[in-house]
């Protein structure tokens, strides 16, 4: 999913009222308490000053709220109960190339064949050894990947009987609704089972619907106390830390993480599609100068616990768009000349991304668990780290330890 450097302002629609009247232009903004708790003083005291209250995630102290009082960000800033303050971030359409390919009633051949998978899915058969893998351990259900995305097609026949439950944290919506076709697509990734194959076909998926940044801290923080044991974020933002509004994204991003691993839940995360070498203090262009003034992050992979995972392509290469950098693992997400094809809703398409490599992360993380459930999340993330491919090599820049290999994984 795209990463975007400026924060968006979130602001409520003009509206008219009865009498006629032009409704006050509203701003959502994040609040980081000081403690890792919601004060019930502070709230309180929130409410007097005309602000509402649109989320909460306790776990990590943090609260979306919403106002129109043009004194409450300076306010809030000065309050010696609370730690940040910014205006809240609305996640963008990714920007990877997604398109739907065929209907679920399209090329119907026998259901209980892989058929697409065998055509099409070159990126599946590159992590697994051409379905090797399954034979040494394809999943089970006691192994639970949280998918936190735009929302999963509960109903696709390649998904469901994987997918036990979906939650939304997406005000005015239902737990199963979804999004567009990302969140199915990086689902199938995970653990289609039926005409498309998942990396791991047996494991046990649940999705979590977020919109805006303060529902990705509740899915994260939630997935953790469900018992989630891999949470895969094909999504996020960049951060500057010469910049307040960046700085409180990554304070609350790295309180949802340290939660999540005081749960022993894995979190891995995409490392964006903009081509950039994340961590450099300057980013120029010949003829423009430079771009931002560094160094620059993602907000989520950069946090330490999180597997950054960059893509590659079916040469083994570094995806022409991949950031690069900070990176653990790579995995395959494809380009223009073969791109990586999976569940959408009401049938399958096309995608490439860092989106798409990172669920082939997340599953194979989940089946050494699987396989190995005695070990911690430190020990299966090295295993997974010394059994990866280099591929072509490049550098350690550009696939970290190298392109994820669950069959070799397995088989130690």
């Amino acid at each position: 999913m795209k990463k975007w450097i400026a924060g968006l302002t979130l602001t409520g629609l003009l509206a008219f009222g009865g009498s006629g009247v032009l409704a006050e232009e509203k701003t959502d903004y994040i609040i980081t308490f000081s403690q890792q708790t919601i004060p019930k003083a502070i709230v309180e005291e929130m409410a007097d000053l005309g602000v509402d209250i649109l989320q909460e995630v306790p776990q990590i102290g943090v609260i979306n709220v919403s106002t129109s009082n043009p004194e409450f960000k300076a306010w809030a800033q000065h309050h010696g109960g609370i730690a940040a303050v910014a205006e809240d971030v609305e996640l963008r359409s990714p920007e990877v190339e997604l398109e739907r390919a065929y209907e679920l009633n399209q090329l119907r051949v026998n259901a209980s064949e892989a058929d697409l998978y065998e055509e099409y899915q070159w990126d599946i058969k590159r992590v697994t050894n051409n379905g090797e893998s399954w034979k040494l351990n394809a999943g089970n259900h006691d192994v639970l990947v949280g998918v936190i995305d735009s929302g999963v097609d509960t109903t696709h026949p390649d998904l469901k009987e994987n997918l036990l439950f979906a939650k939304s944290f997406v005000p005015g919506t239902a737990d199963n609704s979804y999004s567009g076709m990302h969140g199915t697509h990086v689902a199938g990734t995970i653990a289609a089972n039926g005409r498309v194959m998942g990396v791991g076909p047996e494991l046990a998926m649940a999705s979590y619907r977020v919109s805006n940044w303060t529902s990705i801290l509740a899915g994260i923080t939630t997935a953790a106390d469900d018992g989630v044991d891999i949470a895969n974020l094909s999504l996020g933002t960049y951060s500057m830390m010469n910049n307040e509004q960046q700085r409180t994204l990554h304070l609350s991003a790295s309180r949802a993480v340290r939660y999540a691993q005081s749960k022993d839940m894995m979190i891995v995360g995409a490392n964006g599609n903009d081509a950039i070498d994340l961590g450099k203090k300057m980013y120029t262009i010949p003829g423009e100068g430079a771009q931002w003034s560094g160094p620059l992050h993602d907000t989520f992979s950069d946090i330490p616990w999180v597997i950054s995972v960059s893509s590659s392509t079916i040469h083994d290469e570094l995806a022409y768009y991949s950031n690069y950098g900070n990176v653990d693992l790579a995995g395959p997400g494809g380009d223009t000349e073969a791109r990586a094809f999976s569940t959408v809703p009401g049938g399958y398409g096309y995608a490439i991304g860092t989106s798409m490599a990172a669920p082939k992360v997340a599953a194979s993380l989940a089946l050494v668990k699987a396989e190995n459930p005695e070990l911690t999340p430190a020990q299966i993330r090295t295993l997974l780290q010394q059994t990866a491919d280099f591929g072509t090599g490049k550098s350690r820049q550009h696939f970290g330890h190298g392109i994820v290999n669950v069959y070799e994984a397995l088989k130690n």
